[in-house]
């Protein structure tokens, strides 16, 4: 399906009853009330972490990276130039996502599995971590880009069917790699969601990511973000052949939107 048809920078607003809207909020939320008043949690990590732990450590590597904030962004690279108003939706989520997830992290403050369960009960893929575990800041993260990319989009059933299986996937790899509760992945795909459904709309009413100014910020933005993905340690070494490559998605994405930035958009539709 050529991507025109997919998405476009003109004002798209679904119904406020729009079923997509919501069944994953009261999906997300009916999960956390079962999980929470089952007092399962602590079982069913480590029944989901131990029947994941002969897989290969290098496929959750990767799959965990793609819900980092750099990585998510990367991702948005190749749309800069026709679809400046993706990264602007995109800024605008993050900035809630952030919100959402180092406001309630120090509040919360929640030990990590790998601070309560004994070696034998818990695989640890890469970095071990012990502390702030609720929410799941990769969970936010996945589900936020998925709805941003749903609700962007013209046609978002079909956008569904491959965003939402993605962000799933992302968001159970914290159990995978034993960095998160269950309960921790459930809360920050709710944030997420309604953190990408507000950025998206929020991007429907600010009509600067139209001037050539900005569309140079976001250019320079996705080089600096390149850059700094390259350079950082996200905590995964088995993926880091990944991670290069989407530093270098990044970096030269950001390069041709700089470069193209001077010509009319409707020359590049």
């Amino acid at each position: 399906m050529p991507e025109s048809l997919i998405f476009t920078d003109r004002p798209r607003h679904l119904p406020g009853r729009h079923p997509l809207r919501w069944l994953p909020v009261v999906a997300l939320v009916a999960a956390m009330l079962l999980l929470i008043l089952s007092g399962s949690g602590r079982e069913l990590f480590v029944a989901l972490n131990g029947a994941v732990k002969e897989q290969p450590e290098l496929f959750w590597s990767c799959v965990t990276l793609m819900g980092s904030g750099a990585g998510t962004y990367a991702l948005l690279a190749p749309t800069l130039v026709r679809f400046p108003r993706l990264m602007a939706a995109a800024l605008f989520t993050g900035i809630f996502g952030a919100a959402y997830t180092h406001l309630l992290k120090p509040l919360v403050h929640a030990a990590r599995p790998a601070a309560v369960l004994a070696p034998n009960q818990i695989h640890v893929i890469g970095e071990v971590l012990t502390s702030n575990s609720f929410p799941s800041g990769h969970s936010v993260t996945a589900f936020a880009f998925a709805s941003t990319l749903i609700f962007f989009s013209r046609r978002p059933w079909q956008v569904a069917l491959i965003a939402l299986p993605a962000a799933c996937l992302i968001a159970f790899s914290r159990i995978a790699v034993g960095a998160h509760w269950p309960i921790d992945v459930l809360a920050g795909a709710l944030g997420g969601w309604i953190s990408g459904m507000a950025g998206e709309a929020l991007s429907r009413h600010w009509h600067n990511w139209e001037a050539r100014g900005w569309r140079i910020f976001f250019g320079i933005a996705m080089t600096g973000l390149g850059i700094g993905l390259y350079l950082s340690d996200q905590g995964y070494p088995l993926a880091l052949p990944l991670q290069n490559a989407l530093a270098a998605l990044a970096f030269l994405g950001g390069l041709v939107a700089i470069a193209l930035s001077g010509r009319r958009r409707r020359d590049l539709l």
